[in-house]
C-alpha cells in the first residue's frame, strides 16, 4: 500500500471524530465556500500569475499582503516541480528554509506554511492535474507532520498567533477529509495562541482565526461568535479603523490604507464571500462600509497597477506598490463575488484595471481630500497625485520592526506625481529622503533622524487641511518641525498643479541647508531646461518666482536595510532626476524668511512646457497661471476663472474676488459662482 492510501484509509476512519461536535448543514455550506474561495486563482492568464509569485519574492515577502499573493494563484508546473524537488520527504520538510533563522519580518519558516497553502490550492482545486495528486497529497501531510512536530516560533508574536495559524488551519481545511485525529491535535495545538482580543485588523485576523477552527472541529457556536467579532470591526470610528471620510487608521490616527486598511478589506471580503447567503451572512449595512471603504478609500490610492508610495504605509519595499496593488485587486474579486449586478461588475472592473493597467484604461477621476488623515488624491484620466501632510491631530509615519527608517520628512507636505505609475518604482533604497517630492526638509550634517517617540515625531501644527471640489483641490500645512517652520499650500488644477511656500524660518544653528525639493523619480530620457522652467519624462517644472531650480541626475546608492531590515546587505543603485529650491541658510538665520512657488505641469512636451513658462513670465489674461498672493497670511492662485485661496489669519484677504474677513479657511471660487469655504484650518 502507498503512503498516501496508508494515510487516506487512517483519516477515513478518524472523520467522525472532526465532527464529534455535531453535523450541521449550514456549517457544510460555509465550508464548501471557503474552500471554493481559497482554491481560486486571482490571474487571468499566466502572465499575471508569474507576476503574483515574482511580487511575493516566491512567497518570502516581508510585507503580509505580498506574501499572500503567493498563495493567491495556481502556481504553474515549473514552480510545482521547483517545489517537489526541494522537499526531503523523510525529514518532511524544504531543504532551502533556514527554519533557525530568528528574523521578525521576513521569518524564513513561515515560507513552509505558505507553499504548503499553494500546494493545497491545487490538491483541493477541481479539474487540474494536481488535483488529489499522489506527489502533492503525501508532501502536504508530511510538511504537517514536520511543523506539529518541531513547532517553530518566531520572536514576533504576530507570526504565531495570526500568520501561522490562518495559513495553516487553512491548509486544514482544504484537506479536511482526509485529516488524522493527530493531524486535527497538531492544527489544534498551532490555534492555541489565536485567541480572541486586539482591535483593528488584528482583531479580524484573529477572529477569522476562530471561525476556520470553528468549520474545522464542527462548532457552530463558535463560527457564530467568532462572527460577530469580526462584524464588530465593521463599523465606523473616530477611534482606530474606518474613518468618516473613509480612510483608515491604526497604530494611532495615522492613515494606514496600504499597510492595515489593505490588510483590512482583504480579510473581510474573503469572508463576505465566504459567509454570503448562508445563515452567517453579513448585513447589508456591512457590506456597505466595506464598500466604501474601498470605493470611496483605498482604491484612489492605487493608479496604473501601482499604490502611490505615500499611502503604503512603512512598507515601500521591493516590488511593493504592484504588489499592493493586486492585493486589492484580490480583495475587488472577493467583493464582486459577495456582491451582485452593478456592483458586483465594478469591482470586477477595478480588479482588471490593478492587475492589467496596460490593456484597460484608468477610469476613477476626481478629487479626495480625507480631513481626518491629513492628505488628498487628485486623479485626471492620464495622471495622479497626492498631498500628504500630518499635524497635531495625526501621526505621520512610523518606524515599526526597524522599518521605514528614512521616513522622517515623509508626510511633511509629501506631493507626488504619477503618470505612467513606474516613476517611483523599487527607487527607495536610492532615494534621497531629504528630498522627498514637495517637501522643505532641513540637512544638519547628521544622520536622518529616527526617532519613533509621539513627540519626535509630532508637526507642532494643527494648521493642516484641505478641500476638495470636484476637478479642484487645495491643501495647506503648517510645518513646525525640529526648529523648522513653513507655510506650505497646493492647489490642484486640470492641466497643473501649483505649490506655494512662504514663511520658511530656522531656529537652530546648526542646518548645514534647507530645499524644497520639487521631484525625485527614476531617470527616464534626457532633462532639457530654459529660463525658470526644467522638463523630464513628460512632465514639466516652473518656477513661478523666477527662483532657479536646481537638478540633477546622478547614479546614486543605497540599502534596502533602511527600507526592510529583512534585507540586509542589500545594495542598490540607479540613475535618478532629481529637482529642487535651495533656501541659503545664512539669510534664514539672519532674519529672513523664505518663499518658493512652482508649477507641475505633467503630460507635457519640452515645447509646451516652455511656452507654460513664458505665458506665466509675461503675466496678464493668458497666463495660465497666476500667483496672487504667497505670504504668510495669505497664499492665493488663480488658473483661469478659477481661484483658490488659503486664508491663514482672519482678516486675510486675497485680490480681486478672493473673500476677505473670514478667517483660518480654505476658497475656492469658480468665475462669478458662489465660494466654497472649508472648515476652519487652525483647529483646537
Amino acid at each position: 500500500m502507498s503512503v498516501f492510501c496508508a494515510v487516506a484509509v487512517a483519516m477515513s476512519v478518524m472523520a467522525p471524530a472532526v465532527r464529534a461536535a455535531g453535523d450541521s448543514a449550514s456549517l457544510d455550506k460555509v465550508r464548501d465556500a471557503f474552500v471554493e474561495a481559497s482554491t481560486a486563482s486571482y490571474a487571468p492568464d499566466e502572465e499575471v500569475t508569474w507576476k503574483f509569485i515574482e511580487y511575493s519574492d516566491y512567497g518570502r515577502a516581508n510585507d503580509v499582503l505580498l506574501l499572500q499573493l503567493y498563495m493567491s494563484v495556481h502556481l504553474p508546473d515549473r514552480e510545482v516541480q521547483r517545489l517537489l524537488d526541494m522537499f526531503d520527504r523523510d525529514d518532511g520538510c524544504w531543504t532551502d528554509i533556514d527554519y533557525a533563522a530568528q528574523d521578525r519580518g521576513r521569518w524564513p519558516a513561515t515560507l513552509h506554511v505558505t507553499r504548503m497553502y499553494a500546494l493545497a490550492k491545487l490538491y483541493r482545486y477541481q479539474g487540474q492535474k494536481w488535483e488529489r495528486s499522489d506527489e502533492i497529497g503525501p508532501l502536504l501531510h508530511a510538511a504537517m507532520g514536520w511543523w506539529f512536530d518541531n513547532m517553530p516560533v518566531c520572536p514576533n508574536w504576530w507570526h504565531n498567533d495570526i500568520g501561522v495559524p490562518k495559513k495553516m488551519t487553512a491548509v486544514l481545511l482544504m484537506l479536511r477529509d482526509e485529516l488524522s485525529q493527530q493531524e486535527i491535535a497538531g492544527g489544534l495545538k498551532v490555534l492555541e495562541r489565536s485567541r480572541f482580543g486586539m482591535t483593528g485588523q488584528n482583531k479580524v485576523w484573529l477572529a477569522g482565526n476562530n471561525l476556520m477552527k470553528g468549520l474545522l472541529i464542527d462548532d457552530e457556536s463558535l463560527v457564530r461568535e467568532a462572527k460577530r467579532q469580526i462584524s464588530e470591526e465593521i463599523y465606523v470610528t473616530d477611534n482606530e479603523g474606518i474613518q468618516e471620510d473613509w480612510s483608515f487608521h491604526q497604530h494611532g490616527p495615522q492613515i494606514q490604507f496600504g499597510n492595515y486598511g489593505l490588510a483590512y478589506v482583504d480579510g473581510i471580503s474573503f469572508w463576505l464571500r465566504v459567509l454570503k447567503d448562508t445563515d452567517f451572512a453579513f448585513s447589508q449595512e456591512q457590506v456597505d462600509i466595506v464598500s466604501n471603504l474601498m470605493k470611496e478609500g483605498i482604491c484612489w490610492s492605487v493608479y496604473k497597477g501601482v499604490m502611490d508610495p505615500s499611502f503604503c504605509g512603512r512598507q515601500n519595499f521591493i516590488n511593493g506598490g504592484a504588489g499592493k496593488a493586486f492585493a486589492l485587486a484580490v480583495a475587488a474579486r472577493n467583493m464582486a463575488a459577495a456582491t451582485s449586478g452593478e456592483e458586483s461588475r465594478l469591482y470586477s472592473r477595478i480588479a482588471i484595471e490593478n492587475l492589467r493597467p496596460d490593456l484597460y484604461d484608468n477610469t476613477l477621476v476626481g478629487s479626495r481630500y480625507y480631513r481626518r488623515s491629513d492628505c488628498g488624491i487628485y486623479r485626471r484620466p492620464d495622471w495622479y497625485a497626492s498631498i500628504r501632510m500630518h499635524s497635531e491631530r495625526t501621526v505621520g509615519f512610523e518606524f515599526t520592526n526597524r522599518e521605514n527608517t528614512l521616513a522622517n520628512f515623509s508626510a511633511d507636505g509629501a506631493l507626488l506625481l504619477l503618470q505612467d505609475g513606474r516613476e517611483y518604482e523599487n527607487i527607495f533604497a536610492c532615494w534621497d529622503w531629504r528630498k522627498v517630492p514637495g517637501v522643505t526638509a532641513y540637512d544638519d550634517g547628521r544622520p536622518i533622524k529616527c526617532d519613533d517617540s509621539v513627540e519626535g515625531k509630532r508637526n507642532r501644527s494643527s494648521h493642516v487641511g484641505g478641500v476638495a471640489d470636484g476637478d479642484v483641490m487645495a491643501a495647506t500645512m503648517e510645518l513646525d518641525r525640529d526648529g523648522l517652520h513653513a507655510l506650505k499650500s497646493v492647489f490642484f488644477f486640470p492641466g497643473c498643479v501649483v505649490a506655494l511656500g512662504t514663511d520658511i524660518r530656522v531656529s537652530r544653528k546648526d542646518f548645514t541647508a534647507v530645499t524644497t525639493a520639487i521631484d525625485q523619480v527614476h531617470l527616464s530620457g534626457e532633462m532639457t531646461s530654459g529660463k525658470n522652467w526644467i522638463h523630464h519624462d513628460g512632465r514639466g517644472y516652473v518656477s513661478l518666482d523666477g527662483a532657479p531650480i536646481l537638478a540633477s541626475d546622478d547614479m546614486q546608492r543605497g540599502d534596502w536595510e533602511a527600507i526592510d531590515p529583512a534585507l540586509k546587505g542589500k545594495e542598490d543603485s540607479c540613475r535618478v532626476f532629481k529637482c529642487w529650491f535651495d533656501h541659503p541658510v545664512m539669510e534664514l538665520e539672519e532674519g529672513h524668511s523664505g518663499s518658493y512657488a512652482y508649477a507641475l505641469v505633467p503630460c507635457s512636451t519640452a515645447g509646451e512646457t516652455a511656452a507654460f513658462a513664458g505665458k506665466v513670465s509675461k503675466g496678464g489674461s493668458s497666463a495660465p497661471v497666476v500667483v496672487l498672493r504667497n505670504d504668510p497670511a495669505c497664499q492665493a492662485v488663480r488658473c483661469g476663472d478659477i481661484e483658490c485661496a488659503i486664508l491663514h489669519e482672519p482678516g486675510a484677504c486675497g485680490s480681486g474676488d478672493v473673500p476677505s474677513g473670514i478667517g483660518p479657511s480654505i476658497v475656492i471660487r469658480r468665475g462669478d459662482g458662489v465660494p466654497v469655504v472649508s472648515y476652519l484650518v487652525r483647529q483646537p
